[in-house]
């Protein structure tokens, strides 16, 4: 089974070539980085996370742009994936409300081999989803055939609906973050925001150990949970990811993947393979090269 990670964040302690916009560690130091409200965050360089996945077992990935380190300057998820073209793909964070980004996009995927984009609510204080400024961007990605990745709150996704409905060609992953609270089984009523998407064929889902957490959490279980979301979405249009390094507390990419396979493994075999990798193969094509 090819196993792709489809949400880890890298960055460097190459201050030089790779500004930052808030201190991070330095090999060999004590990990500094915080998100806001989570605790640190070790250093992840390309070289760090490799060695990782050669303990895990994890074949091919998707760099996310590290926003909280670098925001909009995604020079370092770039070169990364550059490196290793046979094992990573680049997923670039642009202001959506900036009138240049389609044009920055375009340059990013035309000429740096940049496979997704992500929406990342950062601080603005409220969503920009569904807001008619960001038309334009919807329409280069649309243009440029690639997928959308959008992390925002579980009572906000439902402001993608009209821009989806117009650019109908946008593949969209709604991240993790959907699922930091699930509700109670075995509906999860809390997640109807998410699945009055699942109409909508081009609509995709990351799950990381969050959601497995979030499932224990409000008393029920990931089996609970996963039945529900393949039943809804079916396994071909979910994406397992390691959402590594943040939220420490979950440990090493390995023990991540670990977990979720121990809590997946009531699944069919065929069900199991699209969620840890043939999914993103999909929604990511050149992960396939």
């Amino acid at each position: 089974m090819i196993v792709v990670d489809t949400h880890v964040h890298v960055f460097t302690d190459d201050r030089k070539n790779y500004p930052q916009i808030i201190d991070t560690p330095r090999a060999g130091s004590i990990p500094s980085i915080k998100e806001i409200g989570q605790t640190e965050w070790p250093l992840t360089t390309t070289e760090v996370l490799i060695e990782e996945y050669k303990k895990a077992g994890v074949d091919k990935a998707t760099l996310v742009q590290a926003y909280f380190v670098y925001e909009y300057d995604n020079s370092y998820t770039i070169d990364a994936a550059n490196a290793h073209p046979d094992r990573f793909a680049s997923v670039v964070v642009l202001d959506p409300l900036d009138p240049k980004s389609p044009d920055v996009l375009s340059e990013m995927v035309t000429k740096q081999n940049v496979a997704g984009i992500r929406f990342m609510r950062g601080r603005l204080p409220e969503s920009s989803l569904g807001n008619p400024a960001t038309y334009g961007l919807w329409a280069r990605i649309e243009q440029l055939n690639i997928p959308l990745a959008i992390n925002d709150r579980i009572h906000e996704i439902e402001k993608v609906r009209k821009p989806m409905e117009k650019y109908t060609g946008v593949k969209v992953a709604f991240e993790h973050a959907w699922g930091h609270k699930v509700g109670t089984p075995p509906d999860f009523k809390h997640l109807d925001p998410l699945f009055s998407l699942a109409g909508n064929p081009n609509v995709y889902i990351k799950t990381a150990i969050n959601n497995i957490a979030a499932a224990r959490d409000e008393g029920g279980t990931p089996q609970q949970l996963y039945t529900r979301l393949v039943e809804i979405f079916g396994a071909n249009r979910i994406m397992w990811s390691s959402n590594s390094p943040a939220h420490p507390r979950f440990g090493s990419v390995k023990e991540r993947l670990d977990i979720t396979k121990k809590e997946l493994a009531f699944l069919g075999q065929n069900e199991q393979e699209w969620i840890f990798g043939k999914t993103a193969m999909q929604v990511y094509p050149t992960l396939s090269g």
